[in-house]
């Protein structure tokens, strides 16, 4: 169930936002891999899937949670029938305003890079309790009365304490890799030298592999070709830069783009919206 050809990149409208979903929604935006300038926790209410990060693969059945931090690609292959899943998407900055010296609700996500995905597991008594808070989340994002933020951020809260708290006590790190060895180290290989110009000849001499061959198997667990992932990982590192201040000229070069005209025709198409604007929008939001 993937609807491909869609944004690459998300910059998600507000601070926190909320998604309850079936089987009849698609996973997200798009079946591809894709990134956001926020954290997402995908809570794994019912069904099996395989979850894929630029770093890792794993199988998750029903109680399982996992934390992506801001800008890591992901995608999802769904297994099963029965799919009822939570996601939420935090900014950072949100997460360190509401935590406090005993306990930084960040700390499910860190260190941002790591090469593993972080999870944890609930017990059915557990999940319920958590979802019965993002359902009264998800309705105090959705309402306009007065008070509606304060409670929405209320439930935010508990929910992070409940994640902070299991995490920090027993993280589920034992299970098996499903990421391929030869997409890891073509995701690491690019990784490490997105800025510089990457040929398939290049990357078959660093993976001694044949470059169709790299070249399906990265498609099989992205989504996307080797120049879509290339392209859509510079676009990821411009809007990181252009978030931390640089200029859209000074992101554009910094993240591997030699021609700002094309920089911003790419950018636009992927994030939705012009690299000034979007740069424009967050300088307003730190401003309200």
């Amino acid at each position: 169930m993937k609807v491909k050809g869609l944004k690459k990149y998300h910059a998600v409208e507000s601070e926190v936002y909320c998604e309850i979903k079936s089987i009849d929604a698609p996973f997200d935006y798009s079946g591809d891999m894709h990134n956001h300038d926020c954290h997402e926790i995908l809570i794994l209410e019912k069904g099996k899937i395989n979850l894929y990060t630029e770093y890792f693969g794993r199988e998750m059945h029903d109680g399982d949670i996992a934390f992506i931090p801001h800008y890591v690609f992901h995608t999802a292959d769904i297994y099963s029938n029965d799919y009822d899943r939570i996601i939420i998407n935090v900014t950072d900055s949100v997460l360190q305003r509401f935590s406090t010296p005993k306990m930084n609700l960040s700390s499910c996500f860190l260190p941002f890079n790591d090469t593993y995905l972080h999870t944890i597991h609930l017990e059915p008594d557990e999940m319920d309790e958590v979802v019965g808070y993002a359902k009264e989340m998800f309705k105090n994002i959705n309402s306009s009365s007065a008070g509606a933020d304060i409670l929405r951020d209320c439930y935010l809260k508990l929910i992070m304490v409940k994640f902070t708290s299991k995490y920090t006590a027993d993280p589920v790190l034992s299970y098996p890799n499903t990421m391929p060895p030869l997409v890891i180290n073509t995701f690491d290989y690019i990784d490490k030298h997105i800025t510089e110009e990457i040929t398939l000849k290049e990357l078959e001499n660093a993976i001694h592999h044949n470059g169709t061959y790299i070249s399906r198997c990265v498609k099989k667990i992205s989504g996307l070709t080797i120049q879509q992932y290339i392209i859509a990982k510079r676009i990821a590192l411009a809007c990181k830069l252009l978030k931390e201040g640089c200029s859209a000229s000074e992101a554009c070069f910094r993240s591997g783009f030699n021609n700002y005209s094309n920089f911003s025709r790419t950018f636009t198409k992927q994030a939705g919206k012009s690299p000034k604007q979007l740069q424009m929008e967050w300088r307003k939001n730190l401003t309200e």
